[in-house]
């Protein structure tokens, strides 16, 4: 199993340090003469102002959590404060009618004035953020309900941090003319957290592309094609973090992250087939006839192209998503093999990121419960029982994107202090080898060309080539008569060296050369652009 592993070394804090720095500069007014008063009708007093808690940052220390700020004012209510904040354009509210002093929104302030302290304050989430699922969220008490939240409750809750501004008082409560205020922080939005293997920047393309292609229910996931690290794990729809009430009524069910959840898996599992037969030695130019159906033990199976695709090698079958080959492929090696290779492959396993957050293991039927013709013919092209996670998926193609090598995905990275340094770091499984180098290239062959003239065409990038597949997986439900279908596209660019595993999924789809092929496009594209 991996775990966190103890190290020291410094990061650049550079967002960071911009933002605490922006927090100092834009205080308006502090006293430094600030002192308690020791008699019986003057006192010091502390104003609460607000509390913070540990960061999430993704891989690069760029913030997921307290990613935006907004400005509070602390206003001694003398006339000449009042009569200034009313001429602001920037005070949104209307001020209290208060002898003591109060706090009040700021959206901007012109100029400074004595008696006013302009004070930063983080937002924990925003509208903007991005990695809802992922991230989570906290109760009311700042407890972690959901996500790397409730994760890592402990470790956040530890770098909690409060901003107060304490003042001189009179015994009515009014503020001490000549006094001043001084913003305390007492550990308030302090470094230490946790990093993740997300990137900031690739989960926004991932969550755009969805966003630009009308996924309005689905999954993208995005795994570094070396390494297994997790790049992106978004999923739609995303719930409002600032007003959870409104999300719970939604019938779309945006706080299931379906990109940990399991569904009806379809033709994304022919390349398992193919693997399993090129393992056993079944030759890549092994050629059947594909008529438009084929009969499996009196159970006939019809392919999408009901005329049929005529005679067809491994190769041409992937790239034309042939029902019928794959079939009768699956007949000659075998529904145990066929499992064992899927089962190398990790379906079948929940995949587990971090304590309290895993994901769902899916349904890989044993050769046992492949009890007939008929449902080793299901088997063979992703249907019947079978059942896969995005992840799962993702993690899968990285297995022909490494050259053979299954690796657990993976989130966590490292863990940092209040000072800024790596104090633990994620050591995650070791890879382990399940499919030989040459049946890999063979298969990515088969994907390059199911993407450069077959069934995924729309999902050929600008520049480069990638390799991938295409699924139309049944899920056994109707819908006012009509079937409903999960879509995938599942693939890796650029296929020559591949960087980037990227699955696409989309619940309640209708064909995925059009579903998600397109938004497999637009994220590789984007990911070039990266370098």
């Amino acid at each position: 199993m991996g775990g966190f592993m103890a190290k020291r070394t410094v990061f650049s804090f550079l967002i960071l340090c911009v933002m605490s720095a922006l927090l100092i500069m834009r205080i308006g007014y502090v006293s430094s003469s600030l002192v308690s008063d020791t008699g019986t009708e003057n006192s010091a007093r502390v104003f609460d102002v607000a509390s913070s808690r540990g960061m999430i940052y993704d891989r690069n220390m760029l913030p997921l959590v307290n990613a935006s700020y907004h400005s509070m004012l602390f206003v001694n209510p003398t006339q000449d404060a009042l009569d200034f904040l009313g001429s602001q354009k920037g005070i949104s509210l209307p001020l209290p009618d208060k002898k003591t002093p109060f706090l009040v929104p700021c959206d901007f302030l012109e100029n400074s004035h004595r008696d006013i302290t302009e004070i930063i304050v983080y937002d924990r989430y925003s509208s903007d953020d991005v990695a809802v699922h992922l991230t989570g969220y906290t109760d009311n008490q700042g407890k972690g309900v959901s996500g790397i939240e409730k994760s890592f409750d402990s470790i956040l809750s530890a770098f909690s941090g409060d901003l107060s501004v304490r003042y001189s008082a009179a015994a009515t409560g009014m503020m001490l003319a000549g006094r001043g205020a001084q913003v305390v922080s007492d550990g308030y939005a302090s470094p230490g957290g946790v990093v993740l293997t997300v990137d900031r920047d690739i989960q926004k393309i991932c969550e755009d592309a969805m966003s630009r292609n009308a996924v309005t229910k689905g999954a993208v996931v995005v795994l570094d094609a070396v390494t297994g690290e997790i790049l992106a794990l978004a999923s739609n729809p995303v719930f409002d973090r600032t007003d959870l009430a409104e999300s719970l009524d939604d019938d779309n069910q945006p706080f299931v992250n379906r990109a940990l959840s399991h569904y009806a898996v379809g033709s994304v599992f022919k390349t398992v087939v193919a693997a399993a037969a090129l393992e056993a030695g079944i030759s890549e130019n092994t050629a059947f006839e594909c008529t438009g159906n084929v009969n499996v033990s009196g159970v006939v199976f019809n392919c999408h192209e009901r005329k049929g695709h005529g005679l067809l090698d491994m190769t041409d079958a992937m790239s034309v998503s042939c029902n019928c080959y794959y079939i009768k492929l699956g007949q000659l090696v075998g529904a145990e093999k066929i499992i064992e290779t899927a089962s190398a492959m990790g379906l079948g396993k929940e995949i587990t990121l971090c304590d309290g957050m895993s994901s769902s293991a899916g349904n890989l039927p044993s050769a046992d419960d492949i009890d007939s013709l008929p449902a080793l013919a299901n088997l063979s092209f992703g249907q019947g029982t079978l059942l896969a996670t995005p992840l799962q998926i993702a993690a899968m193609y990285q297995v022909f994107a490494s050259g053979g090598y299954y690796t657990v995905p993976y989130v966590t990275k490292t863990m940092v202090d209040e000072n800024g340094e790596v104090y633990a770091e994620y050591r995650n499984e070791p890879a382990v080898r399940v499919l030989s180098e040459g049946v890999c290239e063979k298969i990515t062959r088969m994907l390059e060309k199911t993407v450069s003239e077959g069934s995924g065409k729309n999902a050929a990038p600008m520049t480069g080539t990638a390799a991938g597949k295409t699924a139309t997986a049944e899920t056994g439900k109707t819908e006012n008569g009509e079937k409903t279908v999960h879509t995938w596209f599942a693939g890796y660019y650029p296929s020559d060296r591949p960087k980037y595993v990227v699955v696409v999924f989309r619940e309640d789809g209708s064909y995925s050369g059009t579903d998600t092929a397109p938004v497999f496009r637009d994220i590789v594209d984007a990911l070039s652009g990266k370098g």
